[in-house]
């Protein structure tokens, strides 16, 4: 047992072997594949629509057979990594050719056994087997799920054992979710790591403001079509992505994620655990006066009144109400004798 009372992979269990079939060549099908050929799984095919997939099979998966789901789908191990909003679709095209004894997973975090009813009354064993890791399409997502944990929904003791071997032969860690509480699940893991992000980049364009010189005006950004927190040209008084931004908070984020993982709350420092009002509305007034006023056209700007100023307010709020940070909630709410 680990610490958390949750059991790890045993170093010596020597698992069961596998043909699987993957259905697709994404981002998280691609390494899950990997995952399972390095664990000694042999990987019978793979589906892959589009060339960009194809491709990504031939380098990480060299050898490996491009198929059809009818065919992926005579695998013993069927795994379905594919978008939410077509699983429901894919599953119905499976439970064509599933019979019993095969086990049939899918990979997505918002679903449980539920979606796989059409395979499960052929006889097959339905898992929901949810990395809990974000994709990026790279090798680096394999490295990545060597001690991952995965979020486990079985609809029986059999699946709940299967389960388990599967995930610890990939490395991970099985963590059982109930098949009731997955969207709450999947809600808590977007939360976290999509919602991380949006926080981060808003900090980031924060210290490019602060990073800039006092001359600077009127000048693009660079961060990528559409990337949250990067300029478009035209609009005055802009500023551009400054390296030095990440430099600033590379060492300091990965500390607090992960004091805020140990202890929670407990782990928050700055000027709302304080309850110091003065140096938030300071805060506040400098993000005011940062950026254009009016709506920026189109996605990829955190700039403007309500903006940057706007995610801060609300962030401050949110915490100084956990803490009870009296003086801090009140000069929010514009009740502060300052």
């Amino acid at each position: 047992m680990t610490g958390t009372g949750i059991r790890a992979p045993h170093p010596d269990r020597q698992e069961p072997r596998l043909s699987v079939g993957v259905i697709s060549a994404g981002a998280v099908g691609t390494a899950v594949a990997e995952t399972l050929l390095q664990a000694g799984h042999h990987i019978h095919g793979v589906v892959a629509p589009s060339q960009v997939s194809r491709d990504r099979v031939a380098q990480r998966l060299p050898g490996v057979d491009v198929t059809d789901v009818g065919d992926a789908s005579r695998a013993a191990l069927v795994v379905l990594a594919v978008p939410d909003t077509v699983l429901p679709g894919v599953v119905r095209q499976v439970a064509e050719v599933t019979r019993p004894g095969q086990i049939v997973v899918h990979t997505s975090g918002a679903s449980g056994c539920g979606v796989l009813q059409p395979v499960t009354d052929t006889g097959a064993l339905p898992l929901a087997l949810h990395p809990a890791m974000t994709f990026t399409g790279t090798a680096e997502d394999t490295a990545n799920l060597v001690g991952c944990a995965w979020g486990v929904t079985s609809d029986s003791d059999t699946g709940a054992a299967v389960a388990e071997l599967l995930v610890n032969s990939c490395g991970g860690v099985a963590v059982p979710v109930a098949e009731e509480n997955r969207p709450l699940y999947h809600a808590a893991m977007a939360h976290g790591a999509n919602h991380l992000v949006t926080l981060v980049s808003e900090s980031l364009r924060m210290l490019d403001h602060a990073l800039a010189s006092p001359d600077t005006e009127g000048v693009p950004g660079d961060g990528g079509a559409g990337a949250v927190g990067t300029d478009r040209p035209g609009r005055a008084g802009r500023v551009p992505v400054d390296p030095d931004s990440a430099v600033l908070l590379r060492r300091i984020l990965p500390t607090a994620l992960s004091n805020a993982l140990d202890r929670r709350t407990a782990a928050l420092t700055g000027p709302v655990a304080r309850d110091d009002a003065e140096t938030v509305l300071r805060h506040l007034r400098a993000l005011d006066d940062i950026g254009t006023p009016e709506p920026v056209d189109g996605p990829g700007s955190l700039d403007g009144a309500g903006g940057l100023s706007g995610a801060y307010r609300e962030a401050a709020q949110r915490t100084a109400r956990a803490l009870g940070s009296l003086n801090v909630e009140r000069a929010l709410d514009g009740d502060y004798p300052y």
